[in-house]
């Protein structure tokens, strides 16, 4: 699991170490390293060899220090920076050896001019085949400087592929990609992860919201693993007062304390709101969600977050890769410190849902400290909802379908075969006809499992349908049924709201 930094920590400047037990511990690894190179049966990988020791040597500090290749690093930077260069288009892979499709071209983009559509399938980038590709590897292949140029191959149903040369161009990477209104005036907002276009993005969009009536407000952080820890404070100030403390950093030397705060009225410092969070809440996400629980400004909704309450410095490194380093844990408001153990096991730190029963870390009790109203909340292992709300669990059909992604699939050939309508997204007509590809692909289901997951799989249908006629907002709109904590921060709204007017 990939847990952001949230680390603009200011370290101490670095001098070279040159301690007796220094020297003799770099001899003692240039010699096993030696040793591994000319006597190993196998001979691994140069690269493969210096990181996995740096890894080794990093994570032996705690679970968060690590090292970057120079391609992690420059993922890194390209979602911190909210931008890269390339065509446009979200794309996906059906199966593992099929083509890539397109399943949403970006507006004003470079592949949204050249005509590409929903449906369409890229067969090769720069003449390499994309079904012998990962999707991983033909997006990197799409993506490139500014200005530089790719020919691709497109594909679109029975009609001759299409060559087309097009100019890579900056495409924005939002870190905030859906904001729009439920009902009556309830806005709803997902940040994805914290990075350093974050905040104008999150005022832009509340600004529009309002503009379209919102009175109150639910801000999505599930599954939202952190980021740069500016980009957490200028997001948790839009709802506080001024003054008001958003989180403190404790270094490696005891006193010194730094302490951000809000330094004026947010804009929406008033609105009623709800928070939601999940165990892929992290770092940043639990920054802003620990201030705005600690200072009563929200409910907090859903499952107890990661619980990563250290801070990372980022330093570059000659090989253009970078090392990451703990160099300060941070608290809350109410002096909370979210971050989990980790001296049992790295194991159930890293996968804590996925341990065998009785090799869980052992439970402990929490640290209590209080809001500004007084009411307790706890610290030591991640930030705890005020009302849990487990997410939906998928039926066990639906999940088949989901890794088969047979509903991905599926939507493509009905817009290969120019079939798609928002009318029809979920109706029973497209019902039967996802049925009968589902028995020409030779997948079977008993007509309980098809009951038990009908329900889901009219959503997933309406999420692939209308991501392709209308984009990703229109689709993430189509599961909102199937999700109980969105319903039940929904629930939470209307009482509030009650109340205001009550009052």
């Amino acid at each position: 699991m990939a847990l952001g930094m949230a680390g603009d920590w200011p370290g101490q400047d670095l001098h070279p170490v040159g301690g007796d037990q220094t020297k003799a511990a770099e001899k003692l690894y240039l010699q096993v390293a030696d040793l591994v190179e000319t006597r190993g049966y196998e001979k691994p990988p140069e690269q493969d060899l210096l990181s996995d020791s740096l890894d080794g040597m990093l994570h032996a500090l705690d679970p968060h220090s690590d090292y970057y290749s120079p391609q992690t690093f420059r993922d890194l930077m390209e979602d911190q920076e909210g931008k890269f260069s390339g065509l446009g288009m979200l794309v996906a892979k059906p199966t593992a050896t099929s083509p890539l499709l397109v399943v949403n071209p970006i507006p004003d983009t470079p592949a949204w001019r050249a005509g590409i559509r929903a449906g369409d399938v890229i067969l090769e980038v720069d003449g390499q085949p994309t079904d012998k590709m990962s999707s991983r590897e033909a997006v990197r292949k799409l993506k490139g400087p500014d200005g530089t140029l790719v020919t691709i191959k497109v594909g679109r149903g029975a009609a001759p592929p299409e060559v087309m040369t097009l100019k890579r161009a900056p495409i924005p990477k939002h870190t905030v990609p859906y904001a729009f209104m439920l009902k009556d005036g309830e806005g709803y907002v997902k940040i994805n992860t914290f990075g350093q276009t974050t905040a104008d993005e999150l005022a832009e969009n509340l600004d529009r919201l309002k503009d379209e009536g919102m009175t109150s407000l639910i801000l999505d952080l599930r599954d939202n693993p952190g980021g740069a820890l500016k980009a957490a404070v200028d997001v948790a100030s839009m709802f506080l007062s001024r003054g008001q403390e958003v989180v403190s950093i404790r270094g490696r030397y005891a006193g010194i304390v730094r302490r951000y705060v809000a330094y004026k009225d947010g804009d929406y410092s008033k609105i009623p709101m709800v928070v939601l969070i999940d165990l892929g809440s992290a770092s940043a996400s639990e920054i802003v969600t620990g201030a705005l629980q600690d200072h009563d400004r929200a409910e907090v909704v859903g499952e107890r977050s990661w619980g990563k309450g250290l801070v990372q410095t980022l330093t570059p490194l000659d090989n253009d890769g970078a090392v990451a380093i703990t160099t300060a844990r941070y608290y809350t408001p109410s002096g909370r410190l979210i971050q989990r153990d980790y001296s049992h096991s790295y194991d159930a730190y890293y996968f804590p849902d996925e341990q065998p029963k009785g090799v869980d870390e052992p439970v402990e009790p929490k640290p209590e400290a209080h809001t500004d109203n007084g009411r307790p909340v706890y610290g030591g292992g991640g930030i705890t909802p005020d009302v849990t709300v487990k997410a939906m669990e998928i039926p066990a059909l639906a999940q088949r379908l989901e890794r088969q992604r047979a509903y991905l699939e599926f939507a493509a050939k009905e817009a290969e075969q120019g079939h798609l309508d928002a009318k029809q997204a979920e109706s029973p007509e497209m019902l039967d006809a996802f049925k009968a590809y589902l028995a020409a692909q030779k997948i079977t289901y008993t007509p309980e499992e098809w009951k038990g997951s009908e329900a889901y799989i009219r959503c997933a249908l309406g999420r692939e349908v209308m991501t392709m006629l209308e984009g990703q907002a229109a689709g993430y709109k189509a599961m909102i049924p199937m999700d109980l904590q969105l319903q039940k921060a929904e629930q939470i709204l209307q009482a509030m709201t009650h109340q205001q007017k009550a009052a």
